[in-house]
This record gives structure tokens, sequence and C-alpha cells, in this order.
């Protein structure tokens, strides 16, 4: 019975259960078990796995879960940051594509430009264009030239009469809008240029519903209306349900803003238009730059880009947002309106009144403020000395006095093309004639002495070049400024 008993077959039953052989006689337990665990071809997971073993199994299942699981996040970041970047690239270059076609939208631009260096201020021209849907050519609506230092954060604007009478180039005497319709913008920087004498180093044309659309993307903008507006022919919303605009502090949504800045239904007509876009652009100049955030400023660009003509990368734009951000528009942007008097169908500039605005703009002063004396201009005009035909002219009767006024010119780098005497009449005053470039008048007028009357051709004058120069009674050759004009490099 004692060798048959339960006891022993359980003892059986549990060596044979674990695959351990039974302990031989002169062997110790410890030693018996240590040797089972140690050999690999006998171990297996149970209970008598030693507690080391396991920590160090489980820890490998957890690195590799770890692993796994940082590898799945790691990729799908990953791929968010390539899809981000991807998406951002298309709609970079979906929004370059539309600010760099033409205002139809059936060109690309190619528009010969002044050209600058890096931080140096520069002068853009605006457009504005109320485009019709059915029209193929057309004509500016507004025109300003903007004079933009984004190092000080200062902001020049000046806008032209768009009846402003001009000469444009290759095609004569128009309205200023015309330039546009018969050139597009290369024909419309060129007749500014020779019309104000600033270069034009950029472009922005837009069509009014991209105006409409930006005032709306950013929540309407608050404008303090001077007078009571009603003008249906400038309202372009549907049912005329904008036409009317109440005086005072109010929020403008696109609808009514540009009511605001089409109405010419004032007694001088477009004058007062052109300030209230004055005032429009300050508003909003103040509310982008100040009070609007970048998910704001994004919706703006995307709403606006479809309409808007452009010269500009995306990335200029970008920088000159980030450095006119936070700008004083109150004190820090100046604007004005060139002066002139209606004679149908033109408006004629006050030529002495301009050339001083035009002045200020060139020494980056603001329109209110004199130009400190020895302020260099050249750096800002759009010709050299060389670059200026020069006739010279004895209209004084004084012997030897147009010769003597011609080396001074070529002595200061102009080059003077024809020297003679003037007609039968004897001129008390001498004279810088231009046509069109008062700048290059101001040039040549800046070398000879001071206090010379500046005067417009209109075509009382014939002369070969774009200046001419008439000496009058008044001639005083020790009067000749010392300091000398040279090229600008």
């Amino acid at each position: 019975m004692g060798e048959h008993s339960p006891k022993k077959r359980r003892g059986s039953r549990f060596f044979r259960s674990r695959n351990l052989r039974p302990i031989e006689p002169g062997v110790s337990v410890g030693a018996h078990v240590s040797g089972s665990i140690s050999n690999p071809s006998s171990r297996r997971r149970g209970a008598l796995e030693s507690a080391p073993a396991k920590l160090k199994a489980e820890g490998a299942r957890r690195r590799g879960r770890v692993r796994r699981i940082a590898a799945v996040i790691g990729g799908g970041l990953l791929a968010l940051l390539v899809g981000t970047a991807v998406g951002f690239a298309i709609y970079a270059h979906n929004l370059q594509g539309d600010l760099g076609t033409s205002i139809d939208g059936t060109r690309v631009l190619d528009v010969p430009l002044a050209k600058r260096k890096p931080q140096e201020p520069y002068n853009m021209l605006v457009m504005g264009f109320d485009k019709r849907p059915e029209e193929s050519v057309f004509r500016s609506d507004t025109m300003m030239l903007a004079h933009v230092d984004p190092e000080t954060k200062q902001v020049w604007i000046l806008s032209l009469p768009r009846d402003l009478r001009v000469n444009i180039p290759g095609e004569g005497i128009h309205k200023l809008n015309q330039a546009y319709a018969l050139g597009q913008e290369t024909l419309a920087i060129k007749t500014v240029e020779e019309l104000t004498g600033v270069p034009i180093h950029h472009f922005v044309a837009i069509d009014f519903a991209g105006f409409r659309n930006a005032v709306d993307a950013i929540g309407g903008v608050w404008v303090d209306v001077p007078t009571e507006i009603d003008d249906w022919q400038a309202d372009a919303s549907p049912n005329r349900r904008s036409k009317h605009i109440d005086p005072g502090p109010q929020l403008l949504d696109g609808e009514r803003a540009l009511t605001f800045v089409r109405s010419r239904k004032f007694p001088d007509g477009d004058f007062t238009r052109m300030e209230n876009q004055q005032r429009f652009m300050l508003a909003l100049a103040d509310q982008v730059a100040n009070k609007t955030n970048v998910l704001g400023a994004s919706k703006m660009v995307s709403a606006i880009a479809p309409y808007v003509s452009t010269d500009m990368s995306l990335i200029e734009l970008i920088r000159t947002a980030q450095a006119l951000r936070g700008i004083d528009t109150q004190n820090s942007i100046y604007t004005k309106t060139i002066p002139g008097k209606w004679k149908s169908p033109y408006v004629y500039a006050d030529e002495e009144e301009m050339a001083e605005l035009l002045k200020k703009l060139r020494a980056g002063v603001p329109f209110e403020s004199e130009v400190p004396t020895g302020t260099v201009l050249s750096e800002n005009t759009a010709k050299k000395p060389s670059d200026v035909k020069v006739s010279v002219r004895n209209g004084g009767g004084v012997s030897g006095s147009a010769g003597q006024a011609a080396s001074i010119l070529r002595s200061q780098n102009f080059d003077v093309v024809e020297v003679g005497n003037a007609n039968q009449f004897i001129y008390k005053e001498t004279l810088v004639v231009y046509n069109t470039d008062l700048a290059a008048a101001d040039l040549v007028a800046s070398a000879l002495p001071p206090g010379i009357k500046k005067v417009q051709s209109r075509g009382m004058y014939s002369y070969q070049g774009e200046i001419l120069v008439v000496i009058g009674k008044d001639w005083d050759l020790s009067r000749v400024p010392v300091a000398p004009v040279k090229d600008v490099e």
C-alpha cells in the first residue's frame, strides 16, 4: 500500500508535469532547481520562472508597444506637417497666381518698373477700377501715388484726379484715367512717372468688387463720415440698399464702404470723393495694422486676391505688412490731393502747389512740413542729370549768358543739346520750361541761381529735348549754387 500511496502518485505527476527529474540522492533541492532553470531547452513559463526574468520580458514588451505608438504618432505628425506645408504651398501658389495676373485675369503681368535696393523706401502706384463684367477695355477710376518707408513706418499718399489733363506718352493730351485704357499698366505707370518725375517701383490695381470683399472679410471698417451721402449712382448693391449713409462715426460694411469711396455727389465732385477715399484708407490701415489678427488678415487676403493685380510677390506683401504693423495712422500717414481747377473737360493742375507736394514726397517729409534747406531729392527722382536733355537760349540780350548757363549745366552732367538765342522778345526772368516732367525741371533749376521760375510749355514753346532754359535779364552768374548736382549711382 505504501508503494502505491496517493501522495506518491501525486508527487510523480508533479514532476512529470514540469518535465523535471526526481531529486537524486546527495543533491540539494536548490541545486536541482537552479540547474533546471538555467537550461534553455527546459525553460517554460510558469510558477518557477524567476521574477527578474519576468520583469525583463514585460519591459521589453512595453518598450515595443511604446516604439510602435511613437512610430504611429510620429508618422501622423509628419503627415500632418507635410500636408500642411503642401496645402500652404498650394494656397500661396494660387494666391500668387491671382496677384500676378492683370486686373481682368487675361494676362500674366510683365511691367517694367524702377529698381530699388532692399529696405529702401519705395513708390507705388495704386489704381482702382470700377469694371463692368462686359467690358474688355476700361479706364482707371482711382489713382494714388504712395511713398512707403517701412523702416520709419511712414506713408505718403497723393491722390491724382482722374480727369487731370496730362500728356500720355505716344498718345497726346488726354485725361489721366485714359492711360490704362490705352496701354494698361505699362502706359499708366509711364504717364504718372512723366507727370510727377517720381519713379514707380511697384503697383497695385484693385477691382472695386475686391475692395468690398476685403472690407467684409475683416468685419467692416469704422469710419467717421463727414457729410451725409445719398447717391444711388455710387451704390452697387442689389436694389440700391446701400445708397444712403448718415454722417458720423460708424461701422461700414463692404457695400456701404463702396458707396462712400465712389460717391461724387458733392459741389466739387471728384475732390471731396478723393478726400473720402483718403479718409477710408486711413481707417482701413489703422484697422488692419493695429486691430486685425492673423486669421482676419488671412481672410482678407484670400477674399481680395482674385480681384487684385500687382507686381509684388506674396512674400513682399507679407514683409511690408509686418514692417508697417503698429503704424501710427494719425501721425505717420500723410495724405494730399494734387490741387487744380475744373475747366471742362479737364482738371488743370496747380503747377506750383503740385511741385511743392511732390518735392515733400521725394524728400520724405510730411506734407504739412517744410523741406529742410540742403535736402537731397535726387535719389527719389526718376532721372539723373545725364538723362535730361536741355536746350538753352539767350532771352535777356546779355551776350554770352546762354553759353555760361550751358557750361554750368554740362559741368553737372546734364545733356545740353542746343544753345542759341530766343525769339524777338526780351525776357525779364530766367525760365525753366518743361513739358510734363516737373522733377526734371526741378533738377535743372537746382543747378542754376535760386528762385528761377518753372513753367509748363503747354505747346507755347518749341525746343529740342525735355527742358528749355531761357536766360532772362535777371541772370546773375554770381548766384549759381556752389554745391554740385551729381548723378546718383
